[in-house]
């Protein structure tokens, strides 16, 4: 069970500053000749966000010297001193201020007490920029006071005026307080209250939670004060840990030992959007749904393995099926996991009855990989030896001869085609098996040799359009590679194992569905491109290489050969390359614009399909579930 208390993320004053920026970029978009838009220093303490805004080319700084009269900065939350404002508006800079209101209201106040001749002073943490940009509204003369060491730079004026920064501890505020009356007594110390009370309502708002669950996350960046405070004040309540990268959160829940029996709070700091706490909420759901299903399909693997090995076979047979078992056993089970989610949304009660036909689609997918090694001349599948470099490894130590050496290549293929069809076999064998009492068995099958059939149509493509795109038999367009990613990938990964839990579950799956599992798959197979290149080798368990000597066609590739990089690009596609012409390719990539392109383009479908999977006719958690998954394919490393 996950909880979000019933205030989290973003105060008033943070969504303004995002919403400003947002409103500010889409009026100038909107323009023939935009101007350039800058934010001085961070708009908030939030790395997504500063990250967010860069991806629209929307920079921060931390020099106004970079800006010009033919620019546009935006004043951060934390708000800036005098000074900066008088040099915008001396130099003609267009600025817009996203100063939090209540920052804006303490510099008034000190502005106006400095030139009444009152002692600033302010109570917060000296390197903060609200209390370093407060202090510029006295001229930088104001008192910073942090610790009760600090006391003692206080002067005798006897007029004073003490505020605190917004997210300092209320507690620690007061205390300093009382100290200061209590060393000038008898001067005239005007107190005034400016600590925000949002924060102080997010913290209660949390706290509340963090009493009844097993473990708290905070959303938000680990050096902001009030994310900080936060966290502390959990931590009282409960063990309470704060993610500011959602890759780091990733990994720490998938090596945890949450499961979907966990009781979990889930909250985010003043300067945290709260779609960003939703997202990490998606992901939660799924990776806790996917660690149960991915535990119950390992504890029944060995015996759907040791059943392969119930015939009394010829011990030829035997090593070829045990060289298959042992890939069989080392999958992601993300279609399995995706077969146990549309039985569990078409059938909302009742016995669970996904695992044979999750194991024998993993069966198939298997068989597919094996096929797939040998169209690719691949050495290494899941972070292990392909079966027809067993087979090569095994014998050709044995003899020399080139006769030999071919004749070895020749059964190292053969017997990795006869491994992929036995798969194939077992697996439809295993769902007539299991299901035979099912009245849904013949609407299964039927979908699952559709899937199979597509599978196949989808690689007939992606086999010959390299053939014929480095032979110049045929231009390549976007469109050819779409229809790869939908019928290889789309089907094969999301679609089919989807459908086929719901068929399982008894219900059809809608267009609208169909259409959203589509766009999961495009998103996945583009994030295996990326990954394919990109990715260090160890962790996706396979070559970083193949891709490129392969000649594959990709949304990478079918961009760079329409850019001036084309023909640099072409010396190595399509050629044996090493480390260091790996590198080069990726240099290219990346100077051509594809790298971004593809980034993008990818983030337009994650926008998109996450806005497809609220419009679908399923419940909240399977909503949640999908959209998890969507983030899952974005971050994932392998």
């Amino acid at each position: 069970m996950i909880t979000i208390p019933n205030i989290y993320g973003t105060c008033k004053g943070s969504e303004k500053a995002i919403s400003l920026v947002e409103e500010v970029y889409e009026k100038e978009k909107q323009k023939d000749n935009p101007k350039k838009i800058y934010i001085f220093k961070e708009i908030l303490h939030n790395k997504s966000v500063i990250e967010k805004f860069k991806k629209m080319g929307v920079e921060t700084i931390n020099d106004l010297s970079l800006v010009t009269d033919k620019d546009i900065l935006i004043i951060r939350a934390h708000g800036e001193s005098k000074e900066v404002i008088d040099y915008l508006e001396n130099n003609n800079i267009e600025y817009y201020n996203a100063t939090c209101p209540n920052v804006s209201r303490i510099h008034k106040m000190v502005y106006d007490k400095h030139k009444e001749d009152y002692e600033i002073i302010i109570i917060g943490k000296k390197t903060h920029p609200e209390v370093v940009g407060t202090n510029g509204w006295c001229e930088g003369k104001g008192i910073i006071i942090e610790t009760e060491e600090d006391l003692e730079n206080i002067s005798s004026n006897p007029n004073k005026f003490i505020i605190g920064q917004t997210t300092f501890n209320k507690d620690k505020f007061y205390e300093l307080v009382v100290k200061i009356k209590d060393i000038f007594e008898g001067c005239n110390i005007i107190v005034e209250d400016t600590l925000c009370p949002a924060v102080k309502n997010l913290i209660n708002s949390g706290c509340e939670v963090a009493k009844d669950v097993d473990i708290m996350f905070v959303v938000g960046g680990k050096n902001s004060s009030n994310t900080k405070e936060l966290n502390k004040s959990l931590n009282e309540f409960t063990k309470s840990y704060t993610f500011d990268n959602i890759n780091a959160f990733y990994r720490f829940v998938i090596n945890s030992e949450l499961d979907v029996h966990s009781k979990i709070g889930l909250t985010g700091g003043a300067s945290t959007p709260k779609d960003e706490i939703h997202n990490y909420k998606y992901l939660l759901e799924f990776l806790l749904f996917y660690k149960m299903i991915v535990k119950e399909l390992k504890e029944k693997q060995d015996s759907v393995n040791d059943n392969l090995h119930k015939y009394d076979d010829h011990v030829e047979v035997t090593d070829l099926i045990n060289d298959f078992c042992d890939l069989n056993k080392n999958g992601k089970y993300i279609r399995g996991t995706l077969i146990a989610l549309g039985e569990r949304l078409a059938k909302e009660t009742g016995r669970r009855n996904y695992l044979p036909l999750a194991h024998a689609y993993e069966m198939f997918e298997t068989s597919v990989l094996i096929h797939d090694d040998i169209i690719d001349n691949a050495k290494i599948r899941r972070g292990a030896e392909t079966i027809p470099r067993r087979i090569c490894k095994k014998y050709l130590n044995k003899c020399s001869t080139k006769e030999y050496f071919n004749d070895t290549l020749r059964l190292a293929n053969s017997l990795g085609i006869c491994a992929g069809d036995l798969g194939f076999y077992e697996a439809n064998k295993l769902i007539v098996d299991s299901y035979s009492k099912n009245k849904n068995l013949s609407k299964i099958l039927l979908l699952y040799n559709d899937i199979i059939i597509k599978t196949i149509k989808g690689e007939i493509i992606d086999v010959i359009l390299p053939f014929k795109g480095k032979y110049n038999f045929k231009e390549i367009t976007e469109n050819d590679i779409l229809d790869i990613y939908t019928l290889k990938t789309s089907w094969y990964t999301i679609i089919g194992p989807f459908m086929l839990g719901y068929t399982l579950g008894g219900k059809t799956t809608t267009k609208e569905m169909e259409t959203t599992l589509t766009n999961i798959g495009i998103a996945f197979q583009i994030k295996d491109d990326l990954l394919g290149i990109f990715s260090d080798k160890n962790k996706i368990g396979k070559s970083n290489t193949s891709d490129i000597e392969e000649f594959k066609q990709t949304l990478l590739y079918s961009h760079v050969i329409k850019t001036e990089y084309k023909k640099e690009f072409l010396k190595y596609y399509g050629k044996k390359i090493n480390e260091n012409d790996l590198n080069k390719v990726r240099t290219i990539l990346k100077e051509s614009n594809t790298y971004n392109y593809i980034n993008e383009y990818l983030d337009n479908i994650y926008d998109n399909t996450k806005k497809l999977i609220d419009d679908l006719d399923l419940i909240d958690i399977g909503k949640d579930i999908l959209k998890g998954l969507l983030i899952y394919i974005k971050i994932r490393e392998k």
